[in-house]
């Protein structure tokens, strides 16, 4: 196996990733978004109006919830505590899925470049 098949395989490998991810923020947005944002933010829901912003806020929530200097950062460190762990989970889950979606479909052909000046 040479490495433009690995390549190939990697690129493909995220763009699946990827619809998997779009087809996880349906998801998302039609039965967790709302409760997470009247939850963190209020009542103010800004993430819930389209897909495109849902996308945005599932990442948002993912990395609050993922991290706690984020969590701090926004001022939410006691209100994600408020979320239960199986839908912080779920969110976790998603910015984890888009992280290696990017990097299987961004990374891997810059590997041809990389291999093929040595």
């Amino acid at each position: 196996m040479n490495i433009e098949t690995l390549v190939d395989i990697s690129t493909t490998l995220g763009f699946v990733l990827g619809a998997c991810w779009i087809i996880f923020v349906f998801y998302l947005k039609a039965k967790w978004l709302r409760y997470v944002e009247d939850t963190l933010e209020d009542g103010r829901r800004w993430f819930s109006l389209n897909i495109f912003l849902a996308g945005h806020g599932v990442l948002h929530y993912g990395t609050i919830f993922f991290s706690k200097f984020h969590a701090k950062r926004y001022g939410m460190v006691d209100k994600r505590n408020l979320v239960p762990v199986n839908v912080q989970r779920l969110f976790i889950l998603s910015l984890c899925l888009c992280v290696l979606s990017g990097l299987l479909m961004f990374v891997s052909p810059g590997l041809i470049h990389f291999f093929y000046d040595f």
